[in-house]
């Protein structure tokens, strides 16, 4: 619970980046005591969220464009691999409800909150429709993915990403695992040029 709450906090802005964090402001703050403050903290610098450094600080991380395109490739295998899996399981209604999603994505456009909104939906969903529970096990990272697409501004690089998702959906609707996961890893920067573009739009 301390971890999601503080998770939560710093993707929506309510922690800034940059922002120290003290176990005993952040316990009082939460109600709770110090110790699942301080476990939740070492969870959040686990996943990327938080640096510390002993004896001086604990603070939400800044976002570079370099720590970005670390986080985007990273995110890549993951989903990658998640939407390979999920593409071939899913039964009828998930396929429905994953279209639904990234008609959502697609119609969001340059707004960033509503392609955040979406996206995160739609990653959720997938790693659920996968039939792989370990996945669900590194959802710390969607926090860190969420964290970084919270910030970016889309404006540089949707004429990129939108045929790619246009070319997600189909491979979706279709079945097509192996098509499905290349769309991804090339939304991700794996397969494609999305790095750069991704390095503009974080300047």
């Amino acid at each position: 619970m301390v971890f999601d709450r503080l998770a939560e906090a710093i993707v929506h802005g309510q922690i800034l980046p940059g922002e120290n964090l003290r176990d005993q402001g952040l316990a009082e703050r939460l109600g709770v005591s110090r110790m699942p403050v301080r476990e939740a903290l070492l969870r959040l610098e686990r996943a990327g969220l938080v640096e510390t450094s002993a004896s001086r600080y604990t603070r939400v991380i800044e976002i570079t464009p370099e720590r970005t395109l670390e986080i985007v490739e990273h995110a890549g295998y993951l989903y990658g691999a998640a939407t390979r899996m999920a593409t071939r399981r899913m039964d009828d209604a998930q396929r429905t409800e994953a279209l639904a999603l990234l008609d959502a994505i697609i119609a969001a456009g340059t707004d960033r909150d509503a392609y955040f909104q979406a996206g995160r939906a739609y990653n959720r969903h997938i790693l659920a429709s996968c039939g792989n529970r370990s996945f669900l096990l590194v959802s710390d990272l969607v926090y860190t993915v969420d964290y970084v697409t919270r910030n970016v501004s889309f404006d540089g690089i949707m004429h990129v990403v939108r045929p790619m998702l246009d070319r997600l959906r189909r491979a979706i609707a279709e079945g097509d695992a192996d098509a499905a996961e290349r769309v991804v890893r090339e939304l991700h920067g794996i397969d494609g040029d999305l790095p750069e573009v991704a390095q503009r739009a974080m300047s």
